[in-house]
């Protein structure tokens, strides 16, 4: 990385996607899955969406979408949490946590936890470790797989 990286705290607050993106630090791992979870709901709930809105509204997001709890959000039904205050009216991005967090499910049990998953995907490429993102998550696609990927520290 260059001196002229800037580190940011939250999504929000990243250039990656306005600026250079050698400008931008990668964010820091998550300390656990729930964490990698939260910031891949942020990132498909905040694809098509300005960051303004989504920064201002993520409490009530967080508490509609049950503080994003994995096992809970896997069992979810799509009807009931569009009736939620606080949840998003968007049936696909909706749909999408769901089926989401049923995969986050899958791989935390075939991989020991979403960590180890990533660690199995650096011996790829970049552009394979996002293709391999976008085929396991709903409502993923090649720049979210990227922009999440900088948001939790994976690039090397």
């Amino acid at each position: 990385m260059n001196k002229k990286s800037k580190e940011h705290k939250a999504p929000w607050e990243c250039t990656f996607a306005k600026e250079d993106k050698s400008k931008c630090k990668p964010g820091t791992p998550p300390k656990s899955d729930q964490e990698y979870f939260e910031i891949l709901c942020l990132c498909i709930l905040q694809a098509g969406l300005g960051w303004a809105m989504v920064r201002k509204n993520w409490p009530k997001f967080k508490q509609g979408f049950y503080v994003f709890n994995i096992q809970r959000l896997a069992n979810a039904k799509i009807n009931e949490l569009l009736k939620r205050d606080g949840v998003i009216k968007n049936k696909t991005k909706v749909k999408a946590i769901i089926n989401n967090a049923e995969e986050f499910e899958n791989i935390r049990q075939n991989s020991g936890s979403f960590s180890n998953f990533l660690k199995s995907l650096k011996d790829m490429e970049n552009t394979e470790a996002i293709k391999e993102l976008v085929q396991q998550f709903s409502h993923m696609g090649e720049y979210t797989a990227e922009y999440y990927l900088h948001s939790v520290g994976y690039w090397r």
